[in-house]
């Protein structure tokens, strides 16, 4: 996807979400074409950025 292609689908998104759509994980990374790490990277700058501190995702091998 080129980039105006990714903004154009979460502008989607973003609307599809305020009209009170629950999007998944998973169809969020389906539909802008990123992977799962890629978008928990993505959520951890940005909530870095709203708490003015850094995040970091932790790796969780299983949970049982």
């Amino acid at each position: 996807m080129t980039d105006d292609e990714i903004m154009a689908e979460g502008a989607r998104i973003a609307e599809e979400r305020a009209q009170g759509k629950i999007i998944s994980i998973d169809e969020l990374c389906a539909r802008l074409g990123i992977t799962l790490e890629t978008a928990l990277a993505l959520g951890a700058e940005e909530a870095s950025r709203i708490h003015g501190r850094p995040m970091k995702i932790i790796r969780i091998e299983s949970i049982n």
